[in-house]
């Protein structure tokens, strides 16, 4: 999400308040020309919640999950979503007892899927039958509940949670490692959200001591290490996308009284380079485009249009409109392709829908 900080659940309000609600025609969605269009628009709940899906992960071509919540007005009310994608989009059953909305999930296989709880400390497993709480980590009760940003996971006993302070207090890194979940401190506990090139080899984005979202961190399979840092005030990094060992890639924001700046850095392996984005644009979620390059979701504040912009291997910059009525929080490249999905909602009105929009030949 946008920053602030990513408590996704507040910015779907305040990002959408005044944009106007999609009708969308069942029929009119399943579009086939390239570029991006969205692909499905679900509503649970009473009529009146609004419904947001804040994330989506790709196993394949034919597999996908998007995640989220049934009335994310409340922060710790309604039901979280889950909908899945083989060939159409449809909703998926969930533990009965849970409430709130789900965050950010990652997804090593078809039959291995996660996703944490935005608030309320869940951690939920898919098994390729159905969806279990894993864990729920101990909260310590403060006047605010503690949110959960991040999950990495590598396989049913190697999964990272994150948990980094923003809006809401972060519970931490987490690390499942066999059957034993370990709390991470030091640098490596106020990770928002990672990029894994390997188990031995992760990028992320967290706050330290000074301050939230201002550090990059880098895992070499044993500690976790700073790499970059910012000075607390100036600005903060957003998302982060590892491509290879020699291309790994993190966007940022600089705060100024004329207004905000964005711009990405990249690390060649060896040292770090600052590249401007030539739109005035607050930038979100970031994710590979299976060709060497990056998408990121952007919001222009003036009036609520989203896009998405990419950035290809060879430096060009190309914005595309995604919506002018609705909300755009997470994306996903579909692995071994240049198609992508992409997850949010339909507005930021009483009846909104829970959103998923396609890019290339995905849907």
């Amino acid at each position: 999400m946008i920053r602030g900080h990513r408590a996704r659940i507040v910015a779907v309000l305040s990002l959408a308040a005044a944009v106007v609600a999609v009708a969308a025609a069942p029929g009119a969605l399943a579009a086939t020309a390239p570029g991006w269009r969205l692909v499905s628009a679900i509503h649970q709940g009473p009529a009146a919640d609004i419904n947001a899906l804040s994330s989506v992960v790709a196993v394949n071509k034919r597999d996908a999950w998007a995640f989220g919540g049934s009335d994310v007005a409340i922060q710790q009310g309604g039901k979280p979503i889950a909908e899945h994608w083989s060939g159409h989009w449809r909703a998926a059953a969930l533990p009965a007892s849970l409430a709130g909305s789900l965050g950010a999930a990652s997804a090593p296989g078809p039959s291995d899927i996660w996703v944490v709880s935005q608030l309320n400390g869940y951690v939920l497993h898919y098994n390729g039958t159905a969806w279990s709480v894993a864990k729920k980590l101990p909260e310590t009760g403060g006047s605010l509940p503690e949110q959960l940003t991040g999950v990495t996971a590598f396989g049913p006993a190697d999964v990272w949670v994150f948990g980094a302070p923003g809006a809401n207090p972060g519970l931490g890194t987490w690390h499942l490692h066999g059957h034993t979940w370990s709390h991470v401190t030091g640098v490596g506990g106020g990770i928002e959200a990672a990029s894994a090139l390997s188990r031995s080899n992760m990028w992320a984005v967290g706050a330290n001591s000074v301050g939230p979202q201002d550090v990059v961190v880098h895992y070499n399979g044993g500690t976790w290490k700073q790499a970059r840092s910012l000075t607390s005030g100036t600005g903060a990094f957003g998302g982060v996308v590892a491509l290879s060992p020699s291309s790994v890639w993190v966007s940022g924001t600089t705060f100024g009284a004329s207004g905000n700046v964005p711009w990405v850095l990249h690390y060649n392996g060896k040292r770090w380079t600052k590249f401007t984005v030539p739109f005035a644009l607050s930038l979100g979620a970031m994710a590979a485009d299976g060709a060497g390059g990056f998408w990121i979701t952007a919001l222009r504040t003036s009036n609520g249009d989203w896009y998405a912009l990419h950035r290809s291997a060879s430096g060009a910059w190309r914005r595309y409109l995604i919506t002018k009525t609705a909300q755009v929080s997470g994306l996903g490249l579909i692995p071994g392709t240049t198609s992508l999905w992409a997850a949010g909602a339909t507005s930021g009105l009483a009846g909104a829908k829970g959103a998923v929009w396609a890019y290339g030949s995905a849907g």
